[in-house]
């Protein structure tokens, strides 16, 4: 179905889908580069070596999928819930756009999100061990129980973010440690935030 409905949209010089729904596919060397999806459900769909980038992803549902080595450069996501996903390491979401977006228990671990813009995002119990966040921008972004530990903050400001249920052990700042300032933290995370600017507790 999914060859089918892709192959039609190229030959047509269409690059849009709209109000359907792919399950248990599994997609190899695609590229899908500026498709427009829209109301797409793709449910335990597995994808390997794909292109997705400056597509635009509105109102979709991605669950129980796979994604290997994808490429998600410039793309854009807006009301779209991405839910007990993985995307494995490889995976790149250069200056995306996600927007009133939810990410819930997806695993990124090593994604790289630089230069991305988040807006009235929620990210939940998901693991982002050792992704990049160089120069990132949140903006009204919720964090519940997010695993970012070795994870990479270069030049991305944090501050009034609430990461006090998150793992923040190890991240990586700049020199400065100016993307601390102001970022909301439990007592128990002082300590690993002490660390990082290399103070001794005694």
């Amino acid at each position: 179905m999914w060859k089918e409905q892709i192959q039609y949209c190229l030959e047509q010089d269409e690059k849009y889908l709209k109000n359907m729904t792919f399950e248990i596919q599994t997609i190899e060397n695609n590229n899908l580069t500026k498709f427009d999806f829209q109301n797409i459900v793709f449910d335990s769909c597995t994808f390997i070596n794909c292109d997705f980038s400056e597509c635009c992803f509105t109102d979709c549902e991605i669950i129980n999928c796979h994604f290997y080595d994808c490429c998600f450069a410039r793309t854009y996501l807006k009301q779209t819930n991405i839910i007990d996903s993985i995307y494995s390491k490889g995976s790149v979401f250069i200056e995306a756009h996600m927007k009133k977006s939810n990410l819930k228990q997806c695993s990124f671990a090593y994604a790289n999100f630089s230069n991305t813009f988040w807006e009235k995002c929620n990210v939940e119990k998901c693991n982002m061990k050792y992704a990049f966040f160089h120069n990132v921008i949140f903006k009204n972004i919720k964090l519940e129980y997010v695993n970012f530990q070795k994870a990479d903050f270069f030049k991305t400001m944090l501050k009034s973010i609430d990461f006090s249920n998150c793992d923040i052990q190890a991240i990586t700042v700049s020199d400065t440690f100016q993307e601390l300032k102001g970022m909301k933290i439990s007592a128990e995370q002082a300590i690993s935030v002490a660390q990082i600017l290399e103070m001794e507790i005694l």
